[in-house]
C-alpha cells in the first residue's frame, strides 16, 4: 500500500510532459510503450513482473481497463473518450521516436 506522499508524488508524476515520460520509461518497458497524442500508453503481452509494474506507477502510469493499456496523461487531462484515441491521432511506437521528431511525434488536436 501506498503512503499518502508516495500517492502525492504519483499526482505530480502525471503532469510531466510526454518527453520526460519518456526519459523515463524503463529500458524494458520502450519496446512496448507508443504515443497516442501526448499521452504514452505501453501495452504489455503478458503480466508484468511486480518490479516492472511498480516502476511505470512510480512515473505516473495507471491502469486503463477499457483500452487494456497503461496509460499516462504527460500532463494533459481529458474526459474519458468513448471513441478510441488510437484511431484519432495514429500511434507512434517509442522505439521509431528520436529527439530530433519527438516534437512532431505528439500531437494534442
Amino acid at each position: 500500500m501506498r503512503t499518502t506522499e508516495q500517492k502525492q508524488q504519483w499526482m505530480e508524476n502525471r503532469k510531466l510532459d510526454t518527453k520526460i515520460v519518456l526519459n523515463r520509461l524503463p529500458d524494458d518497458v520502450r519496446q512496448f510503450a507508443y504515443v497516442v497524442g501526448v499521452w504514452v500508453w505501453i501495452e504489455f503481452p503478458e503480466k508484468l513482473e511486480r518490479l516492472t509494474l511498480d516502476a511505470i506507477k512510480d512515473i505516473g502510469f495507471s491502469w486503463n481497463n477499457k483500452r487494456k493499456v497503461w496509460q499516462h496523461p504527460c500532463g494533459y487531462f481529458r474526459p474519458a473518450s468513448t471513441d478510441d484515441p488510437r484511431f484519432r491521432f495514429g500511434i507512434t511506437p517509442v522505439e521509431s521516436i528520436n529527439n530530433d521528431d519527438l516534437e512532431q511525434s505528439i500531437t494534442t488536436n
